[in-house]
């Protein structure tokens, strides 16, 4: 009599596990506290595996979105997916003990032209692409507690009085809590030496100092353009300080 219980207690765990694996992801999305940022549209698939045409954070769309569980994660007391998309991807867990988030290895590109879409109104047109990278981020109660990045703007470039020019590559590290957020400026070999740091708080005010350098001769285009936002310190030697409010809507992003 205890076999018979044995194998029925078997069979029910391996019809519990079936049922899972196997339901829509359509019947889970009404119990999951989705952000109001956050939309979705043409979601398909079960809980393991699925995909959806987009996903918008915070109007920023992410496109042709594709997620995979991660079994891997089930020994840590987590669940984990792997997300895929057109600009790029991510890895998302929950942690099962205390109800945090982690998002991690997320890497997604956008072209320059269609950021500034977001922002205010730009005395010029910046030109090339953005690859931001996030290499750890935690959420608890729907804050991000901490976050560890860094953003590449690549052939980082301005259009402005039908003129292109094209600067190089550049880098910002950054790190952030609830608080605030620290970002380091530098250049990657590009033709300006660049040198930098900044911070943003909570209330959106930020500062920012930047040197401008090269030990060779300035294009005069280039030189144009820094006079424009840059104040001159010597011979080929610029420097920025800036200090401000962000618009509400990245405020939104960066501390909610």
């Amino acid at each position: 009599m205890s076999r018979t219980w044995k194998y029925l207690l078997f069979f029910l765990l391996c019809l519990a596990i079936a049922l899972v694996v196997n339901l829509p992801i359509g019947h889970v999305l009404p119990y999951l506290k989705i952000p109001a940022s956050v939309s979705l549209a043409g979601v398909k698939g079960s809980v393991i595996h699925g995909r959806a045409q987009q996903v918008s954070v915070e109007q920023f769309p992410l496109r042709d979105v594709r997620y995979r569980f991660k079994p891997s994660c089930i020994a840590l007391l987590k669940v984990c997916y792997q997300v895929d998309y057109a600009q790029g991807t991510t890895r998302v867990g929950y942690d099962l003990i205390n109800g945090d988030t982690e998002i991690d290895q997320t890497k997604v590109e956008y072209t320059a032209a269609e950021l500034a879409t977001y922002l205010p109104k730009l005395i010029v047109q910046p030109d090339g692409r953005v690859e931001l990278t996030v290499e750890q981020m935690t959420i608890i109660a729907g804050i991000t507690a901490a976050v560890d990045g860094k953003l590449i703007w690549r052939d980082l470039g301005v259009t402005t009085e039908g003129t292109s020019l094209n600067l190089g590559d550049f880098q910002v590290d950054f790190n952030g809590n609830p608080q605030k957020y620290d970002f380091k400026l530098g250049d990657l070999d590009a033709d300006l030496d660049v040198d930098g740091k900044g911070d943003i708080t909570a209330d959106g005010q930020y500062r920012v100092d930047v040197k401008i350098s090269s030990q060779g001769t300035i294009d005069p285009k280039t030189k144009n353009l820094l006079d424009l936002f840059a104040t001159t310190i010597s011979y080929n030697n610029y420097r920025v300080e800036k200090s401000g409010r962000l618009p509400d809507n990245i405020i939104r992003q960066l501390f909610r």
